[in-house]
């Protein structure tokens, strides 16, 4: 005030009067307040906030209207909120009011000619109740509202014709919090937290059970499983002797006949076919045996545990002629012997099939030897040769030497990715050097798309760059890594390999790219 000039010589300048002041005043405060600065020096002010608010006691609507648009704009800003709860508690005690807001919302039933207040006020309340975050300290605002009659003026002004003022007044009703009905909620929830308690007994016995019965379901399938394998074990060794029956009867001496064989398994009348046929006990030239050799033993080999002595073997007499059966029965379920070479060859990383897997598969009729005559071995293993070629191995135990060999290497590798960057390295045929040197140049021709593109997959990751490092900081002999974390510690100290690798990768693509992309 001590600035402005005397009411005197504004009096001969021009004539206004105190509310043009008033009005004049927010205009000018609403100018400077549109800029950081001008809205910082006001927020910073003592009194500035509340001479705002209690410039709502003023007549004209249109200025009560900028009043409250300033007074939401301080309380939307950090601290502002605080600050204008202040300036209405300071009103409070300069118009003697009895509760906070009772003039704002004694202006807001009675001024329903002016919209634009309305939907400020309106705006005004939204902002000052709902910009909290605590949910407390709202439901106490909203009461304050609630008190001075807002909720029921609220209802009566719903359907106004305004549609500005319709969207304020839905915005209060949608986020007004019913705390009775919020009390309904928790004790619904509560009684049905307690039914829950409820059922989680009878729920984990049932549970219990169902665990109970798949256990026992398991069982009875791992028990049902094993009997199975019993009884393909049994089958197996049923079709073995059958073999070999067979392998007699078609012999020098043709004593049994198939049809006779094909009676096998019926007991007594069985017996009665083989010995029609005149070979129960016969010599390979048909001369009749005299008494019991070995019949015994294939009895034994027929009865079988488990399978109480079922079929024809339970009938059997001591054959004389089974000491024949013997070498023969043997012959059919013989391990061969592995094929030892000159040079290492590459192994098959397969599981050998257990001898009575073997029957009805390929290797059951296959003749080592006679494929040996065939097949030039020494051209063979000339061509198939591994690199790495020390004495001839024995492929039985090459397997277990090479697991022997490897385990005397470092790894820093996981194991599975160790192993498929090997698979990957040896399907380039290119070393180190020569890879790490046609990334560099960007070659192509050196190393084709394809191989760029599964080498990307093995693009070293932190933990592996960071564990080859310690490794070679450490001063330990490189030699001692393996291949794969040799290679891949030249590879990681490529300069920006993941650029270079993408790079490739877009080059080798970039034909094949065009033309999909012309159609």
């Amino acid at each position: 005030y001590g600035t402005l000039p005397s009411r005197r010589a504004l009096k001969n300048s021009r004539l206004v009067s105190q509310k043009d002041d008033v009005h004049l005043c927010i205009m000018c405060l609403r100018a400077i307040m549109n800029y950081q600065y001008g809205f910082n020096l006001v927020m910073s002010h003592p009194h500035a906030v509340n001479e705002i608010a209690l410039s709502l006691n003023n007549k004209n609507p249109r200025m009560k209207a900028l009043v409250l648009e300033l007074l939401a704009a301080v309380c939307l800003v950090r601290g502002g909120h605080e600050i204008i709860l202040a300036a209405f508690d300071n009103f409070k005690e300069v118009c003697k009011e009895k509760h906070r807001f009772e003039r704002l919302m004694e202006y807001f039933r009675n001024e329903d000619s002016s919209i634009d207040f309305m939907v400020a006020c309106m705006q005004f309340i939204n902002i000052v109740v709902h910009s909290v975050e605590d949910m407390n300290f709202r439901v106490h605002l909203q009461y304050e509202f609630t008190k001075l009659g807002l909720e029921e003026f609220l209802q009566k002004s719903r359907h106004t014709e305004s549609e500005k003022l319709q969207v304020q007044i839905q915005a209060y009703l949608d986020n007004v919090f019913d705390v009775g009905g919020l009390l309904e909620d928790a004790e619904t929830k509560n009684v049905a937290l307690e039914k829950v308690e409820e059922l989680e007994e009878p729920l984990s016995r049932l549970t219990e059970k169902l665990l109970d019965l798949e256990n026992e379901n398991m069982m009875r399938v791992a028990e049902l499983e094993k009997q199975l394998l019993q009884r393909e074990k049994e089958l197996e060794v049923v079709k073995v002797c059958w073999a070999a029956v067979g392998a007699v009867g078609s012999g020098e001496g043709g004593c049994v006949d198939r049809e006779d064989i094909g009676t096998v398994g019926t007991g007594t009348r069985g017996r009665e076919g083989l010995q029609a046929a005149g070979c129960w006990g016969c010599h390979p030239h048909g001369t009749p045996a005299q008494g019991p050799q070995h019949g015994d033993w294939v009895a034994q080999e027929l009865m079988t545990p488990g399978s109480g002595g079922s079929g024809w073997a339970q009938d059997m007499s001591p054959c004389p002629g089974g000491a024949e059966l013997a070498p023969t029965l043997l012959a059919a379920i013989r391990i061969k012997k592995p094929i030892k070479t000159k040079f290492r060859l590459p192994v098959f990383n397969w599981t050998a099939l257990k001898p009575s897997q073997i029957s009805g598969t390929v290797f059951s009729e296959l003749d080592d030897e006679r494929v040996l005559e065939d097949l030039d071995l020494e051209r063979f293993e000339e061509l198939f040769k591994t690199k790495a070629q020390g004495p001839a191995l024995d492929l039985v135990c090459a397997k277990s030497k090479a697991a022997q060999k490897v385990a005397t290497k470092v790894t820093l590798l996981e194991a599975n990715r160790a192993k498929n960057l090997a698979i990957t390295l040896r399907k380039a045929g290119r070393s180190a050097d020569e890879i790490c040197r046609a990334i560099h140049t960007f070659d192509l021709a050196t190393l084709p798309v394809d191989f760029v593109e599964c080498l990307m997959r093995f693009l070293p990751t932190e933990a592996e760059a960071k564990a080859l490092r310690q490794y070679e900081r450490e001063r330990k002999p490189l030699e001692e890594l393996a291949d794969e974390d040799r290679f891949m510690l030249q590879f990681s100290k490529v300069e920006r390999l993941p650029q270079r690798m993408a790079i490739m990768a877009f080059l080798g693509n970039f034909a094949e790219n065009i033309q999909m992309l012309t159609p």
